[in-house]
């Protein structure tokens, strides 16, 4: 019997290589899944397998005009931002206007979709987005005034300028909405730090990304002088506008994931502050390229 088996082993040891090899090929595949996304040698993510996703941007333009602007029109904060990101992730992204109400019901039948939201919204089901347009204001004061404001009710009573167009929500919106402060608006940044200095207004409130002496000098032409009678409080008066959602589910929750990710890198390089101020106030004095700040790796998504 031995021998017999010997006699037909040259025979069969080759169809025992081939099922080997398809054994191992089978297991290969079963371990790397349907999902997975090759690897160049780079490490970065093969784009044929990056996702191809198309994404309906919900927004409610009329409440929030100064965050992002719809059907196509690029004059917005959010619209920005979303466009880039957009851009660089390959997903083909359109806008649709809508009430904010509508747009919570439309987005439990959509498959995903961004929607911007208050910070304060309550909205079930959602995965958020960890703030695309909270904002924060500085309040500018004269230094001889000895003022101290750190929160919204510290303006009561005030003579508070804020740039034309800037839209308060919040504790802000319903303290300057119960008359406990009064509004001067300007069209400039300039206009505004005249105003105090003049001694018409007690306080400028002013975008973070604006609220430094080397920005003010540079958007005023204030001298050393007049820089040195301001004084320039840190704790910001946070002004909510939006935060962006998405319905729900494991690809929208990695899709939140980079986009959060995206949003720490605009913030961290300083992008996202200038950006912002650019819509806040009539100053252009800043160019922005947002993309610049972005490694090559961050790209593409990758399937998990």
């Amino acid at each position: 019997m031995k021998s017999s088996v010997l006699s037909v082993w040259p025979l069969i040891l080759p169809y025992l290589r081939g099922m080997v090899c398809t054994g191992f090929i089978m297991i290969m595949a079963c371990t790397a899944g349907p999902g997975s996304a090759a690897m160049a040698n780079d490490n970065h993510p093969d784009p044929v397998n990056a996702y191809d996703l198309s994404l309906t941007i919900l927004a409610d333009q009329e409440a929030f005009p100064q965050s992002y602007q719809v059907n196509g029109h690029a004059s917005g904060a959010l619209y920005d931002l979303l466009h880039d990101f957009s851009k660089l992730q390959q997903i083909d992204m359109t806008f649709q206007n809508l009430p904010l109400k509508r747009a919570l019901e439309d987005s439990h039948n959509n498959p995903a979709g961004f929607i911007g939201i208050p910070g304060d919204t309550k909205t079930g089901a959602f995965i958020l987005s960890d703030g695309i347009s909270t904002t924060s204001l500085h309040a500018i004061t004269l230094k001889q005034r000895d003022l101290v404001i750190k929160r919204p009710a510290d303006l009561d009573g005030l003579q508070v300028s804020m740039a034309r167009g800037l839209q308060l929500h919040g504790q802000l919106a319903r303290h300057r909405d119960e008359g406990r402060f009064d509004v001067t608006w300007f069209n400039s940044i300039r206009q505004s730090i005249a105003l105090l200095l003049a001694g018409r207004v007690d306080v400028a409130l002013i975008y973070c990304g604006y609220a430094q002496k080397a920005s003010l000098k540079q958007v005023t032409h204030l001298t050393d002088d007049e820089i040195a009678a301001l004084s320039i409080h840190r704790t910001p008066l946070m002004n909510t506008i939006n935060r962006l959602a998405l319905p729900a589910s494991p690809v929208n929750a990695r899709l939140i994931r980079h986009f959060n990710s995206y949003l720490a890198r605009q913030r961290s390089s300083g992008a996202l502050e200038k950006l912002y101020a650019q819509y806040l106030t009539d100053e252009n004095t800043i160019e922005m390229v947002l993309s610049d700040t972005l490694v090559p790796s961050d790209t593409r998504i990758s399937t998990p």
